[in-house]
């Protein structure tokens, strides 16, 4: 009789696990429902770029509506932009110089990589399975699906949403030659954090080419 209670508590309990699992859609839903507060409040991101010979390329992104500040991280000396909708300033750390051009000669987030549209309608385009699942995270390979007739989308991706926040701590893809990853996504940026301040740059040589 023992035996039977345990058999039975087993199976109720491995029956109550099944019931509250997650499909690898119903997660991806819940990651787009949190990377859809970034427009309202801003988000962080790391973003890199790996080319043959070039190497790679990595940038820290602060985004708040159309205002965004980008750092080059694997440099010797600081290399800092931040655009709004009309400006862009770039401070080069080597030079000391601070140069403000118009918008126009600024660089655009989403062909820079420092927007988030790539995460957008992921299980559209793409067959998500999970790959494994740790005590922190879920991690995912997207498939390009069949149906996906856009020629500039990559095969194949990696992802990995954080468990608790259902943020993406990872997506990286290859295109071609180029491997990109976005990483350490959080939402919520002050609007300060994206804005020009020259007091923090009080040494600095400013060059207005508008």
């Amino acid at each position: 009789m023992k035996k039977i209670i345990i058999s039975i508590c087993a199976a109720l309990f491995a029956c109550s696990i099944s019931l509250y699992a997650q499909t690898p859609d119903e997660i991806v839903q819940k990651m787009d429902e949190q990377l859809s507060r970034a427009d309202a409040e801003g988000y962080t991101m790391d973003f890199s770029m790996k080319m043959p010979i070039v190497g790679t390329m990595k940038s820290h992104n602060l985004v708040r509506g159309h205002k965004m500040r980008m750092e080059i991280l694997n440099t010797e000396t600081p290399n800092i932009s931040w655009t709004d909708d009309t400006t862009q300033w770039e401070y080069d750390g080597k030079t000391g110089e601070i140069t403000i051009t118009n918008k126009d000669n600024a660089p655009d987030p989403e062909k820079e990589g420092s927007d988030l549209s790539t995460f957008n309608n992921i299980t559209a385009g793409y067959d998500v399975i999970l790959q494994k699942e740790t005590e922190d995270a879920w991690y995912f390979i997207c498939k390009k699906s069949r149906t996906n007739k856009v020629k500039d989308d990559p095969k194949k991706m990696d992802l990995v949403v954080a468990k608790g926040t259902y943020l993406p701590i990872l997506l990286s893809a290859k295109k071609s030659i180029v491997t990109i990853g976005f990483e350490n996504i959080t939402i919520g940026v002050p609007e300060e954090s994206v804005t020009f301040n020259p007091a923090e740059f009080p040494d600095a040589k400013i060059i207005d080419k508008r």
